[in-house]
């Protein structure tokens, strides 16, 4: 997942939820603002097809974070 922090997916928040609310149609404006990058890192087992290890990243402007 990739965008600004405020918005829902990439778009200003309050033209969502007016779509969302009103079923209307709304032109989606392209939301500004303090980014993010959030994503997962998985170990997996080649025998067994299932992960070993998983890995979070989150990077945005105030620092980056890997748990």
């Amino acid at each position: 997942m990739t965008g600004p922090y405020d918005g829902i997916l990439g778009v200003e928040r309050e033209a969502v939820l007016d779509k969302f609310l009103t079923a209307m149609p709304v032109k989606f404006e392209v939301a500004e603002g303090r980014t993010q990058l959030n994503g997962i890192c998985i170990d997996l087992d080649d025998q067994t097809g299932k992960a070993r290890s998983l890995q979070r990243i989150m990077i945005n402007d105030d620092h980056p974070f890997y748990e």
